[in-house]
Formats: structure tokens, C-alpha cells, sequence
């Protein structure tokens, strides 16, 4: 684990936006994934729940069971894929130890912490329960738990409860591009066929926990240093039991001057950004940055052009 290196998604195109759900099956083996960012994660997750309970954790009634089911669903697997890392206490029968924490849970009521809080210690991912509704709703999924120590300019206060078309109601395009796509997914969503996906934009600053929105505009250009690049892995699985989607989220911030040395992404990436249409652009605060963004790359890549090209 302390040599594992975060994974080097880079989930942008060059050319033409095309706006896809993108999702991708998921090997069962690649579900969790540890690597050496873990301890620093878990202390600042552990810090949240201390200080900001409210502003990191929801659980609706409604999602009791599924959060139950959720916690048991992780720690199943987590104690059969890193059986070094995690494991099941002999001695005391319903324990969970997590040997890179050194912090020990009860997993199975009655519990110590509610569940999902033991979930998000165990797991790296934020971690989102959402369930239909029910009568007339019954093909909406809502929002009815999450543990979220990296949301992207929302408080989780607000967002519990909402309606999938209502968490993404301010992402242009997304109702008429998406919103049926995304409720039969939902709607067909199976055990057997967990998925994943990518999400990506950026940010003037190095915050995980980003409650408040995203500055429309700032006093002075920012350096080519403060600006980076958030991308999410997402993965999406039913619960057998609850018959709830598991919906995880692993956010990762990586300074945009990292692509210095990989001038095929540099370049894919500056051409996805050039290709936002102009609502998408206003919505991802590209005038915040790009100025900065473009003069950089412009050193950077000169007249270099993919072979692919």
C-alpha cells in the first residue's frame, strides 16, 4: 500500500465534446482500490466526522437498512481483496480491524458508530445511497444517504434527498442529453454488473472539501501553480438485499503542472477545454483560468502536435 500509487486516470478527449454517460463495466477485483494516499485521506476523513459531522454524513430513515447492507458489503470485500490490511477479529466475533488505521469497528449492530461513518473509514471512497421513490416517483432514484469529504461546491445538507434530475439540474445540457438515459440505467441497474465511470473539471486551488461554490470570479489570475485538475472515479453497484445503488466516488486532485512531461495528455486536454460549448465553459469557469491555462501551454507544448494526429 505505501508504494501503490494513485492510478493516473486521465478521462478527457481530444476533439469533439460529446456529452456520454460513459460508463464502463467493472472487474469485481477492482471495486475498492487502496493506495498510498490512504492514511492521509482517513485522517482528514476522521477529522470531518469529529468536527463536521452534519457537513459530511446523511442518512434519511428510509436508508437505514441499505446502509447497514452497504457496510456489510465493504467490509466482505475489503477483508477478502487485502486480507493483509483488513481483517475479521477471531476473538471478538462482529470486528473489523483495519490494520493501516490501527482503528477497530463493530460492524454489525448493535454498532459503535452509524454505519456509513464506519464504511467511509474502511474504504477510501465517498460513499452515496440512492433508492426510488415510491407510488408515482417509483422511477426517480433519490439521494437518501452519503458520507462526502470531497464535494465539488455543494453542502451534503442540502443535497440529501433530492431527486437524481435535481443534483444534476444546474449541469448544462444534462436534461435534454441525458436525464432518460441515466433513470433507465438506473432502472436497470444489476447486481451481477457493477460499473464505473469518469468525471473531471478543474479548480484554482488544492481543496478537497469544497463546500461552497466554486469562485465566478477571482481578484487576480491565478498562478499556473494553483490550478488543478479534479477527476472522480465512480462506481455503481446494486445491493442485493435493499435492492439500493451503492453509488462510490473517489476524488482525486493532481496539479495541472504534473502533465509538463505527458504531451499527449497536455494536448488532448487543451483541446477538450477549447471544445466546451459555451454554456458548458461558463458552467466549468473556464474564464477563471484559462488565460493562465493557455499562455502555459503554450510554452509547454510550442508546436508539438500527437503522432496520432
Amino acid at each position: 500500500m505505501s508504494t501503490t500509487v494513485p492510478r493516473p486516470y486521465r478521462p478527457w478527449k481530444a476533439g469533439k465534446y460529446n456529452m456520454t454517460m460513459g460508463i464502463r463495466r467493472m472487474p469485481e477485483e477492482d471495486w475498492l482500490v487502496i493506495d498510498n494516499l490512504y492514511r492521509d485521506e482517513q485522517r482528514m476523513k476522521a477529522h470531518l466526522l469529529e468536527t463536521n459531522f452534519e457537513g459530511v454524513l446523511q442518512c434519511l430513515p428510509a436508508a437505514e437498512e441499505a446502509c447497514k447492507e452497504a457496510l456489510n458489503c465493504i467490509v466482505k470485500f475489503l477483508v477478502r481483496r487485502y486480507p493483509s490490511h483488513f481483517w475479521l477479529l477471531v476473538d471478538k466475533p462482529g470486528y473489523v480491524h483495519n490494520a493501516i488505521t490501527s482503528k477497530t469497528f463493530r460492524y454489525i449492530e448493535p454498532y459503535d458508530h452509524p454505519p456509513l461513518a464506519i464504511a467511509a473509514q474502511l474504504a477510501m471512497e465517498d460513499i452515496n445511497v440512492l433508492m426510488p421513490g415510491k407510488g408515482e416517483n417509483s422511477k426517480e432514484y433519490y439521494l437518501q444517504a452519503s458520507f462526502s469529504m470531497a464535494p465539488a461546491g455543494w453542502y451534503i445538507q442540502q443535497r440529501i434527498g433530492w431527486p437524481l434530475w435535481m443534483v444534476h439540474g444546474p449541469v448544462p445540457l444534462w436534461d435534454l442529453k441525458l436525464r432518460k438515459a441515466m433513470e433507465k440505467f438506473f432502472l436497470g441497474l444489476k447486481v451481477s454488473n457493477p460499473v464505473q465511470r469518469n468525471n473531471w473539471f478543474i479548480q484554482v486551488n488544492d481543496t478537497m472539501f469544497q463546500q461552497e461554490p466554486f469562485a465566478d470570479s477571482i481578484e487576480q489570475p491565478p498562478r499556473i501553480e494553483d490550478i488543478h485538475i479534479r477527476y472522480e472515479r465512480q462506481t455503481l453497484r446494486r445491493l442485493p438485499r435493499t435492492g439500493a445503488v451503492m453509488f462510490l466516488v473517489r476524488t482525486y486532485l493532481v496539479p495541472i503542472t504534473r502533465l509538463e512531461n505527458e504531451l499527449d495528455n497536455l494536448y488532448s486536454l487543451r483541446s477538450a477545454i477549447n471544445a466546451w460549448p459555451a454554456e458548458m465553459a461558463k458552467y466549468k469557469g473556464r474564464h477563471v483560468w484559462n488565460d493562465t491555462f493557455e499562455k502555459w501551454c503554450g510554452k509547454v507544448l510550442g508546436d508539438y502536435v500527437p503522432s496520432s494526429e
